[in-house]
């Protein structure tokens, strides 16, 4: 599957046959993982990005049922990923994020390094904004998600603006997969994880 990038606003057609496009992706994705090797080259970060027209996902036609189906396809392409793995001598990570509103950035990930990870994840203010722990909610609950076992959940708001420029990023980003901590080492405390009752 491709990716497209046109101008939004048109009306998109094959809806359907997208979707069910979308469906098979997870373990398309997820026969390309790569091999040990080529972790050991991406010393830090691997992404495969949400393989959707962007009018599917960020158009006033783009339905609750449309959103909820790549957000799952996302989560299923992870646990694919985790299973693809196997017996990899190379640590990694394997997550998904579901970034809102702008459903079209969301992808799935392979982290290499710890460090990265929790830059990505944990809550941090600078001169820019801030992000944020989301406390009482859960994305798949609202939105009817199916999380496989061993699979964690852990929510982050945002709220960045360039003060020299119109440019402002505020959403959310939820991230899906094995977001627990490791190596003995708690995620910072404004982490939140939430498993699923097994």
């Amino acid at each position: 599957m491709a990716r497209r990038l046109i101008a939004p606003q048109r009306r998109l057609r094959g809806v359907a046959r997208r979707l069910r496009a979308l469906q098979r992706w997870p373990l398309e994705v997820a026969a390309g993982y790569p091999d040990d090797e080529e972790l050991r080259a991406a010393p830090r970060y691997w992404n495969w990005k949400l393989p959707v027209d962007l009018n599917l996902v960020e158009s006033r036609w783009t339905t609750d049922a449309i959103r909820r189906a790549c957000a799952q396809s996302l989560i299923d392409a992870c646990a694919a990923f985790i299973a693809a793995r196997g017996a990899s001598d190379v640590d990694c990570r394997v997550t998904c994020v579901v970034c809102l509103p702008d459903l079209f950035t969301s992808e799935l990930c392979l982290y290499r390094s710890e460090d990265y990870f929790r830059s990505h994840t944990s809550a941090s203010e600078d001169r820019h904004g801030r992000s944020w722990r989301i406390e009482g909610r859960r994305l798949s609950q609202e939105w009817g998600l199916q999380l496989p076992d061993g699979l964690g959940e852990l929510g982050l708001g945002l709220d960045y603006a360039d003060p020299d420029s119109d440019w402002r990023l505020a959403g959310e980003r939820w991230y899906f997969g094995e977001i627990g901590p490791r190596d003995g080492r708690p995620l910072d405390a404004h982490t939140v994880v939430d498993l699923p009752a097994a």
